[in-house]
């Protein structure tokens, strides 16, 4: 009578396997990850400059640094500016030299890949 199964060496190959596999694959998950929310806060910075240009052309003046009074005109934003999907912080303007949003940048503190 001949037993089929697996060795025990046969089983600590596949163990050991599926252990390289994850030690290469799941790193590469997160960093995947984190590139893609720096990507969607970059996106985000260059919708409300955007938006930012679009008031100053349309009411004359600059908006606020913190944003309140786009934040608050449902022609710009309706659903309310998002905030940084890296650090959940708010978006605010520099004024100095050109109205823009500012930090948020790769490469900047916690905006690293």
């Amino acid at each position: 009578m001949k037993m089929r199964g697996f060795t025990l060496i046969e089983v600590l190959l596949i163990v050991i396997l599926i252990s390289i596999m994850a030690a290469i694959i799941i790193p590469r998950f997160s960093i995947g990850s984190k590139r893609a929310k720096v990507q969607s806060c970059e996106m985000n910075r260059s919708i409300i400059n955007t938006s930012v240009e679009t008031w100053f052309f349309t009411e004359g003046t600059w908006p606020l640094t913190d944003l309140t009074d786009i934040k608050t005109n449902a022609n710009y934003f309706p659903d309310g500016i998002p905030t940084c999907p890296v650090d959940q912080t708010s978006y605010t303007l520099a004024a100095t030299p050109v109205y823009r949003v500012t930090g948020h940048r790769e490469g900047a503190g916690t905006h690293t890949w």
